[in-house]
């Protein structure tokens, strides 16, 4: 099938037009940790400064000065504005969260501030904009080469057919961005019409934004706007949007793909200290601005911090000093495991994490720039690694019916698909300018650090994600194990 597939599959009438400015190294949308830690003492802000001066103090007796009066003609001279050193004017969001955190008498915590900043209803990041590619903040997989989706696309017609090629079946895309993955999936697809026919896209999408996009990219033509019965003219696939994975239908096998969306589920983050330990909060100062602080006492995401750490090896909790935990990541690995369990299929995670407990993760990123996860709250992507292990655990927790393979780099799993005749197949009908962008792509796909090819400016060098981005997959086990986890 795999190879039938590669063999088939010719280059698109347009080759995408890949991104000539690449972002640096750390600017790949998710690397390094840049939240502050917080003074192990209840409430108290992290990187507390010491007393201020004292302020300065001017005379105003003007008695010395002599009597004469000398009189200047400022009728032709500039009259600027007067200068305020009044802080800007707090955003509607910050305006929200501090409201948050007055109203409730207290600080929130780190989990519900990074909710808040990423999908609020009226400002929250993903909301009311296209955040991707190079114009965007961050640049993903589908991004950068059409090839990321095409393998998705065989990993996917592999399941389907150890399935035994059912007739219907649902095709469950979370978070899925400007929709560029499914449509170069379905690109790729197109000559198996007995897989494309079987199909029924559900695409979970919070953002009215991207949603729009994702209709654009797929060629789906709706004249009432309706969010049901669109057809992408791609395929002639059916497609259907929804705001979680609950709305899509029960009863038919179904296989889910998350990539990229783990990462950006609220983490809640804590912090070792003399009494145990202790969740980080966001408090706002005396000076306005939002800070971090300890809670006093244990708060309900404890409960889950405790399940992590009995995950946990012995040698793993003795080294940490934080440690971060996301409720939302256990309990929607527990919903797709029980779907995959009762309807049969799987589900395939791809992000950037980590094949252990995660420490300190949580990091901010503006036009492909690393920020203070404080500062100016909305106009950041916030992310945080992908703990794998969390992942596995807590599938194997609700259901025997499902077997978990993986994480294993993507560049293996990639590898492991093909992508190495997909490229050779492609780079012998194109010009020389898409030969490049396609081996560049293929470098940032599989690669790890900076290509050794790259001739051209450095700050433009491409950098491989293949060792840094994790895939695991969790499928029903009558089903065997899925390609390409052999």
């Amino acid at each position: 099938m795999l190879r039938r597939f590669i063999a088939q599959a010719s280059l698109p009438q347009r080759c995408r037009c890949l991104i000539t400015r690449q972002p640096s190294a750390d600017t790949f949308r998710r690397c390094s940790s840049s939240s502050t830690a917080a003074t192990p003492s209840s409430q108290v802000p992290v990187g507390t400064s010491g007393e201020p001066p004292p302020d300065a103090h001017f005379s105003d007796d003007y008695t010395s000065q002599p009597s004469a009066r000398i009189s200047v003609d400022r009728s032709g001279l500039n009259s600027p504005p007067e200068h305020s050193h009044e802080p800007l004017a707090d955003s509607e969001l910050v305006k929200h969260l501090k409201s948050i955190i007055k109203f409730r008498g207290g600080p929130i915590s780190v989990a519900e501030y990074m909710e808040e900043v990423l999908i609020n209803p009226k400002a929250g990041f993903y909301i009311n904009r296209d955040v991707f590619g190079a114009e965007g903040d961050f640049i993903t997989s589908p991004e950068v080469s059409q090839m990321f989706g095409e393998m998705i696309g065989v990993w996917a017609m592999c399941l389907w057919e150890q399935m035994g090629q059912p007739k219907r079946v649902n095709l469950v895309e979370l978070g899925p961005g400007r929709g560029t993955l499914m449509a170069d999936l379905l690109r790729g697809a197109s000559k198996f019409e007995k897989f494309t026919q079987s199909i029924n896209i559900h695409m979970i999408e919070v953002s009215p934004a991207l949603k729009k996009i994702q209709k654009t990219t797929l060629k789906c033509n709706n004249e009432d706007g309706a969010d049901e019965n669109n057809a992408t003219t791609l395929t002639g696939t059916p497609v259907s949007w929804h705001l979680t994975l609950e709305e899509v239908p029960t009863g038919l096998p179904t296989i889910i793909i998350a990539h990229e969306f783990f990462d950006a589920l609220p983490v809640h983050q804590f912090q070792k200290a003399s009494r145990g330990w202790c969740e980080k909060m966001i408090d706002v100062g005396e000076d306005s601005k939002f800070r971090v602080v300890l809670s006093p006492q244990p708060t309900p995401a404890t409960l889950y911090l405790l399940k992590r750490c009995r995950w946990a090896q012995t040698e793993e909790l003795t080294k940490l000093e934080h440690v971060e935990v996301c409720p939302k990541a256990m309990d929607l690995t527990q919903t797709i495991a029980k779907r995959i369990s009762s309807d049969s299929g799987g589900a395939l995670i791809i992000d950037y994490g980590l094949d252990s407990i995660i420490s300190d993760s949580l990091q901010a990123i503006r036009k492909h720039k690393f920020v203070n996860i404080l500062d100016d709250p909305g106009s950041a992507d916030l992310s945080a690694y992908v703990d794998f292990p969390a992942i596995k655990h807590s599938a194997e927790e609700v259901s025997e019916d499902i077997c978990v393979y993986g994480p294993i780099t993507q560049s293996q799993f990639l590898g492991n698909l093909g992508i190495n005749f997909r490229v050779e197949a492609l780079l012998q009908n194109c010009t020389d300018e898409q030969a490049e962008s396609l081996r560049t792509g293929y470098w940032q796909l599989v690669g790890d650090g900076e290509a050794p090819f790259w001739e051209g400016p450095d700050e433009q060098t491409p950098i491989g994600m293949g060792s840094r981005y994790l895939a695991m997959a969790i499928v029903n086990k009558k089903q065997g194990t899925p390609a390409p986890f052999y």
